[in-house]
């Protein structure tokens, strides 16, 4: 907070109630910074997506063109879409381009508000046995999330609503097991903590820790732009959030993300292979954590609190982010985002 009102550092400085319109203009550069990085990740990170497919349909067309003879068979566009949909092409391209623009977003951003990327793994009062905590309640909250989700979709479809659902089937090929593992349980966990809890978060908790946790998970929810996703990842946003303030640490909460997205990925290889026994002693093993993780999580919430929040922090909060343009931009485009895929998919 010294960056914004420098005099707070002088020992008795007292802060006004509401803040006055210069201290607002410092809260809303950081916020736009915060917009602004994640706006010209989904523009520029979608636009090379678009592009490198379109790229990868010439040269399909030109060598098959060649292959062919100078004529393609008839319905040859559908089977062209198919190839490249389910191929390993395709998530190479996700683990390259969003992999990358991750961590280009993160770092750039760290560097133009001066937060060193050294301070965001400087691990407070972490323990092993908390990590086996912490991965438990990670579990747990993946459970929890996922029957609210599909209570949420079940009264959407009872309006006549279907919402848009991604896939995450995993191709029956070792190459393509292989690299949706390393991206879901390696690379996205890392990147995605380092641009979240370490660039949005930090800079979102300048004024206050609470409304930055809490507007860091809901951005995390909207960028994933399907309703399952965003349910468990604003939830899980805020638990990662509190792992990341708690500890002053991205470490734990990279822990975390790397277990529940390995959870998924190892239900998913399972039913993809047709591994029957290993899949319910998987679902065996998971229940259980479940279980575990939602008595430790309730046990925590009688414990432990999240960040409070006085009057001074809540005028310079929310309010503030209303009137942040970059920050409304990049929340808007996510939702766009998400309603565009629930229309297509109908």
């Amino acid at each position: 907070f010294g960056e914004i009102v420098p005099q707070i550092r002088i020992p008795g400085c007292r802060i006004p109630l509401k803040p006055n319109s210069r201290e607002r203009s410092r809260i809303r550069r950081y916020q736009n910074i915060v917009g602004g990085f994640l706006l010209g990740h989904f523009v520029v990170s979608n636009l090379i997506v678009f592009l490198l497919i379109q790229l990868f349909y010439i040269l399909l067309y030109a060598f098959d063109t060649m292959a062919a003879g100078g004529s393609l068979p008839e319905g040859y566009d559908d089977v062209a879409q198919t190839f490249l949909t389910n191929s390993s092409s395709m998530i190479a391209l996700n683990v390259l381009v969003y992999g990358t623009a991750n961590v280009a977003a993160a770092l750039m951003g760290l560097r133009s508000t001066r937060i060193p990327v050294s301070t965001l793994f400087r691990t407070k009062h972490f323990s092993a046995g908390l990590a086996v905590c912490y991965i438990f309640i990670g579990i747990g909250i993946q459970l929890l999330t996922g029957y609210a989700a599909y209570g949420i979709t079940l009264l959407l479809e009872g309006v006549g609503i279907t919402p848009y659902e991604a896939d995450f089937d995993t191709l029956p090929e070792l190459k393509s097991t292989v690299l949706s593992f390393l991206y879901s349980v390696l690379i996205a966990p890392v990147t995605e903590e380092l641009l979240m809890r370490g660039f949005v978060l930090k800079n979102l908790s300048r004024v206050s820790q609470r409304f930055g946790i809490f507007m860091s998970a809901f951005l995390f929810g909207i960028w994933h732009e399907n309703l399952s996703q965003f349910v468990l990842a604003f939830a899980g946003g805020v638990f990662f959030g509190y792992l990341a303030v708690k500890h002053d640490s991205l470490v734990p909460s990279i822990i975390c993300h790397m277990t529940i997205n390995l959870s998924a990925e190892l239900f998913s290889i399972c039913e993809t292979y047709g591994w029957d026994t290993a899949y319910d002693i998987l679902d065996y093993v998971y229940s259980f954590m479940a279980v575990a993780g939602i008595i430790l999580l309730i046990v925590m919430f009688i414990r432990e609190r999240l960040p409070k929040t006085v009057p001074a922090q809540t005028e310079r909060g929310l309010r503030i982010t209303l009137t942040s343009p970059l920050l409304l931009m990049v929340i808007a485009c996510h939702v766009g985002a998400a309603i565009y895929y629930t229309v297509a998919d109908l």
